[in-house]
């Protein structure tokens, strides 16, 4: 019984030296998180520590040489020219196939001028100069005419061209120039 008490009497001695010694300290990401899910045991590993990546210097997005390689790139012309292949306005855009065709090449034009203009105006103040000269071109000009001329002549209402703007006070003020073009009355 003796040796009983000694053992259990060294075994409290130095479980109290063994836990008495602990000390907070930061653990590694390598040390397994706590399950009471308390902060204590660290943050777990992430990609980043485990392959570091090399920071990249940031680029100037309103540098000239970077966006005007971006427009550059961009299909502007193409756009352009998808629209202006439909002039003059005639009684051959009230055929459904050719109707859908027009509505598709306006909205895209549209559509690419909107995305480009956001872009732009988000990369700084030469870049926005740049891009509200660069769709002041006669082409655009003449594409302005043209879907005016196609919305005054009732070709097409301002809703088939941009639903999603609030193109309804285009419409009541084109329906004062005419009926629909295309109706078959």
């Amino acid at each position: 019984m003796g040796t009983l008490r000694t053992l259990l009497a060294l075994a409290t001695v130095s479980a109290v030296l063994f836990f008495s010694g602990e000390h907070n300290q930061l653990l590694g990401p390598r040390d397994p998180i706590a399950a009471d899910g308390s902060l204590r045991a660290g943050r777990a590993l992430t990609i980043s520590d485990l392959k570091p990546v090399a920071e990249r210097p940031m680029s100037d997005l309103d540098d000239p040489s970077k966006f005007e390689e971006r427009f550059s790139k961009s299909p502007v012309e193409r756009v352009r020219d998808a629209v202006l292949e439909f002039e003059p306005p005639g009684p051959a855009i009230c055929e459904p196939a050719r109707r859908a065709q027009i509505i598709a090449a306006i909205q895209n034009y549209y559509s690419t001028k909107k995305y480009l203009n956001t872009e732009f105006h988000f990369r700084g103040p030469r870049a926005s100069k740049f891009i509200d000269e660069a769709w002041t071109t006669p082409k655009d000009r003449q594409i302005e005419a043209f879907v005016r001329q196609l919305l005054e002549q009732g070709y097409l209402r301002a809703r088939e061209i941009s639903p999603r703007d609030h193109s309804f006070l285009l419409d009541v003020f084109t329906q004062e120039f005419g009926t629909n073009a295309c109706s078959r009355s």
